[in-house]
């Protein structure tokens, strides 16, 4: 028998084992822990990933994957052994949840829909309370299913990537089966849950009733999730939410910060402002009602990769992309590094030219998102989105991504709000007519679409004397925003610039500066302005209204801050009086 088969055949022997039982519940007692040398500690904790560590053990092969009772950490060991793929394979250890981090299984049969799985910790009906050892099936495109690690047997692998095909070690196959002696029956399909986007929450979270019923139907429509949240925020905390369903709505709010101050012991700004993934992946596990795609930032050591200058090169031609300047931070290089992640986890070559976007690149990131990140639609094609650059960063454990102006979340594509406007067709003109700053805050709250309350008014006060002292004309032209990105030119500018730290600002009467200054009453940089433009006003970046509009809608989607503005200071200190500024 072959190493992946006796593997196999080791875990088959274990299904039906039981773990221990005390005081109405399941307590995570059993057999494994104790006898893997190095993991006695783990004993009475959750288990999955320590009798996958037991099964090698038993079957003489502990070479083959690492000694852990941590699933995140077996994935990073078998991405650093560059033995990840997210493709099923005969004695792959299938992994789940964000990151992978939150259970395990092994293989033993694969098909064009599921993936047959023994696992530890598990049960029978679907809940998260696990209590042995049992046979499972696990839909292949369940956005549960994170990816699979493939241990290197001396009979090679045989897999369902084919990335792999006709590489050494591997052979591919669309559909196969353990040869083990009294092989595994099929099981029934695993019940796979609905998946809700923290994306979607916290945009419905940060908008108005009108503007998420203005939502067209479809993937990018965040009813459903809202749905899913309401209904699990029923049966979590016995008490029916007063909003209409899947409208994310005054009392839906106010339900889901009781939940996380009473449920998860939340306090403070912790409990308060729109849905986090933690939060949220807690209450899918305590309500069994969906999953949640989620997942921590890279390690901040990593080189970064800016979402706009990769979406400019998928936007262009190769001879305009070979036309930039080079430099560590040209487009090229951003390029580079996401065709490397393609390579890396799609285990195929990208054949445009290193750092130029073309066809091969697009059609091989468009099949990542619909295999990989099972994106389907419109979400699935088209210039790489911020979402899915993250999602390749943290899989490929090759960049992290600056998303520059910030995404509106609804969708994969460009990902702009509505009313945002072109970078390129924002002016800069001198603002020139009257208003006080307070009359200035009162008609940007009106058109962003928020209350003209003290919240509001007393943080927007305290970040403008911060900013620019109440001067809706000020250009910064000495920090380190000050500068050119690729794709824009310099500008005509009619402000006031500041040249130097404290500086005294001059009229500019035209003169060239760089296009991504900081401008206006809260320094807003253009692509911020234009993301975050509030339908009907100005696209002058120096029209105080215009540009603290959009400042509110930055400070909503960028730190969760609630349509009243009762979480403003604590979530962002530049608005908090009561504490030193900090920039936002």
């Amino acid at each position: 028998m072959n190493q992946a088969d006796t593997l196999i055949d080791v875990e088959r022997a274990e299904a039906g084992y039981r773990e221990g039982y005390s005081n109405g519940h399941y307590n995570n007692h059993q057999k494994y822990s104790p006898a893997v040398p190095g993991l006695e500690w783990s004993q009475n904790q959750a288990w999955c990933e320590t009798f996958q560590s037991w099964a090698f053990q038993q079957a003489h092969e502990k070479s083959l994957a690492p000694v852990t009772a941590s699933c995140v950490t077996a994935v990073n060991w078998y991405k650093s052994e560059g033995r990840f793929s997210y493709y099923p394979a005969i004695g792959a250890l299938a992994f789940f949840g964000p990151e992978g981090g939150e259970h395990v299984g092994l293989v033993y049969k694969y098909d064009a829909d599921n993936a047959y799985t023994i696992e530890g910790n598990t049960n029978d009906n679907g809940s998260f309370e696990g209590n042995g050892v049992y046979m499972k099936t696990r839909p292949r495109r369940d956005g549960f299913l994170y990816g699979y690690g493939l241990p290197a047997f001396t009979e090679g692998v045989v897999t369902a990537d084919p990335g792999l095909k006709d590489k050494p070690g591997f052979t591919y196959q669309a559909t196969a089966s353990s040869g083990a002696a009294g092989s595994p029956p099929t099981t029934p399909v695993e019940t796979a849950l609905p998946w809700v986007s923290s994306n979607q929450l916290i945009w419905a979270a940060t908008h108005s009733v009108d503007q998420q019923r203005a939502v067209e139907p479809g993937n990018s429509n965040p009813a459903d999730d809202v749905g899913l949240v309401q209904d699990a925020l029923e049966k979590v905390m016995g008490v029916a939410v007063g909003d209409p369903h899947g409208v994310f709505d005054a009392e839906t709010q106010k339900l889901y910060d009781t939940f996380r101050k009473d449920k998860l012991g939340y306090s403070a700004a912790d409990a308060m402002g729109s849905p986090g993934p933690k939060s949220l992946i807690e209450l899918g596990k305590r309500s069994n009602l969906f999953n949640v795609r989620a997942g921590s930032s890279p390690a901040l050591t990593l080189p970064i990769v800016n979402v706009n200058q990769v979406q400019w090169a998928a936007t262009h031609s190769a001879q305009e992309e070979a036309a930039q300047p080079a430099g560590a931070t040209s487009t090229q290089v951003d390029v580079a590094l996401v065709q490397d992640g393609l390579k890396k986890v799609m285990h195929t070559t990208v054949t445009d030219t290193p750092g130029i976007f073309e066809q091969a690149t697009q059609s091989l990131y468009d099949e990542f998102r619909h295999t990989v990140l099972n994106l389907t639609g419109d979400d699935a094609v088209g210039s790489p989105g911020g979402e899915s650059l993250r999602e390749l960063g943290q899989r490929s454990g090759l960049f992290q991504v600056d998303f520059g102006s910030p995404a509106s979340g609804l969708t994969d594509g460009a990902a702009v709000s509505a009313g945002a406007i072109n970078p390129k067709d924002v002016t800069f003109n001198r603002h020139v007519s009257g208003g006080t700053l307070e009359e200035w805050i009162t008609e940007a709250c009106a058109a962003a679409g928020v209350p003209a309350n003290h919240h509001w008014i007393r943080g927007i006060k305290t970040a403008a004397a911060r900013e620019s002292s109440g001067n809706p004309n000020v250009c910064n032209v000495w920090d380190t925003n000050a500068i050119t990105p690729h794709g824009f030119n310099e500008v005509h500018d009619f402000g006031d610039g500041v040249f130097r730290r404290g500086g005294i600002p001059r009229k500019m009467n035209g003169a060239q500066t760089p296009f991504q200054c900081s401008r206006g009453v809260l320094q807003c940089i253009p692509q911020t302005f234009a993301s975050r433009h509030a339908p009907g006003t100005s696209v002058n970046i120096y029209d105080p209204v215009a540009s603290i509009a959009a400042a509110i809608g930055y400070v909503r989607k960028r730190y969760g801050v609630a349509a009243d503005g009762a979480n403003l200071a604590s979530k962002v200190r530049q608005f908090d009086p009561n504490r030193r500024g900090g920039g936002y």
